[in-house]
């Protein structure tokens, strides 16, 4: 009982605290079942904080509106909770229910196969964009700039490349042009249980995906995804279940295979077979307390932050840039920079965000061919 109390709080500090990223705390010394709670409710949570700050002023105000901000906008943030929440609890029961024929194709990964896949997903996410040329020079400036971070003497790049080039152009947005007064109130799901199903059953699926397979992020599963879907509750849908899912699937991968996907794996470092029931019960226990306390935690911390919108803005990036500062000082705080003016290419020229993910795609290739 203890260590589920301890990983839901933990993972509700990490997920609703815009720039604590669960594997700052998963370097402490936490128990197996504490890290692996507090990193799925993680995974429940960190899109109410994307919703909340960043959202701009109005459609018009940026080139690429987000669909997390678009519910927003329209008064629906207590229904984008719910929906964020049910998608991946619905994803964590596929991806236990699934396991069976998990534990079978896991062990088959190797790293051929998996730079094979980073080069067919490398010309999938320039090939399904409307502007293929401006998509590559994205994708190209992104992996050089990934690939000199990767050399640079700093203990963790990826915390200065991911908040510069996806949080800071986001946030700096909507400091600049913050929304008119937005309602923000608890809603019922309107979306059809059978669409949430469905939608998370494949939303399982890249989940599955993504903890075998490098640099396949839930992003990249929703580009693909964003093909079988037409409106932003079925795109979102897929977008929350594939992170849920990938974090579940990836605890046994680390239990069939030892390899880890992310930081919370890195932390756990081994886990038996004969140890998942135990954690995939507290997972769902965890899940069951997040459905339940999750919609009025939000909507509290939406309407305090409606009441002085710039200020928690500031705020947020005084927050961001001391944690840069923490993790990798002047070096990082300068690869956050120059990351964040690349960050805000991308909407200007109509470009998917998730085309950035070449800052971790291209150095794989190119590692791999030197």
């Amino acid at each position: 009982m203890r260590e589920l109390v301890e990983g839901v709080l933990l993972g509700t500090l990490t997920g609703l605290t815009p720039g604590l990223h669960v594997n700052s705390l998963s370097r402490l010394s936490l128990p197996i079942p504490v890290l692996f709670t507090m990193g799925l409710v993680h995974t429940f949570l960190d899109s109410i904080p994307s919703a909340l700050f960043g959202v701009p002023d109005s459609d018009d105000t940026v080139p690429s509106l987000l669909p997390s901000h678009r519910m927003v906008l329209e008064g629906r943030f207590g229904e984008l909770v719910r929906l964020s929440i049910s998608s991946s609890f619905i994803a964590l029961i596929l991806s236990i229910l699934f396991l069976p024929i998990y534990s079978f194709i896991a062990p088959l990964y190797t790293f051929k196969i998996g730079l094979i896949f980073v080069i067919f997903l490398s010309i999938v996410l320039i090939v399904l964009q409307r502007n293929r040329i401006r998509a590559l020079l994205i994708f190209l400036f992104s992996g050089f700039l990934g690939y000199s971070a990767f050399n640079l003497p700093i203990r963790d790049p990826f915390y200065p490349l991911f908040t510069g080039l996806f949080a800071l152009p986001l946030l700096i947005e909507a400091y600049r042009n913050p929304p008119a007064e937005i309602e923000i109130a608890d809603s019922e799901l309107k979306v059809p249980t059978k669409t949430i199903l469905k939608f998370s059953a494949l939303g399982t699926l890249f989940g599955a995906l993504a903890s075998l397979l490098p640099t396949l992020t839930a992003g990249q599963a929703s580009l693909i995804g964003s093909r079988f879907t037409k409106d932003d509750e079925e795109f979102l849908t897929i977008v929350y279940s594939t992170n849920t899912a990938a974090y579940s699937f990836s605890l046994a991968n680390l239990a069939l295979t030892g390899k880890t996907r992310n930081g919370v794996m890195v932390a756990i470092g081994d886990v038996s077979i004969g140890e998942l029931p135990y954690l995939y019960l507290l997972g769902v226990s965890a899940g069951m307390l997040v459905l339940v306390l999750a919609p009025r935690l939000a909507i509290a911390m939406g309407k305090l932050a409606f009441k002085r919108y710039k200020l928690s803005i500031a705020s947020i990036l005084v927050f961001l840039f001391v944690l840069g500062f923490i993790y990798d000082g002047l070096i990082g705080i300068t690869l956050m920079l120059s990351a964040m003016f690349l960050g805000f290419l991308a909407p200007s020229w109509g470009v998917a965000r998730v085309t950035y993910m070449g800052v971790l795609m291209l150095p794989i290739i190119v590692e791999s061919i030197i």
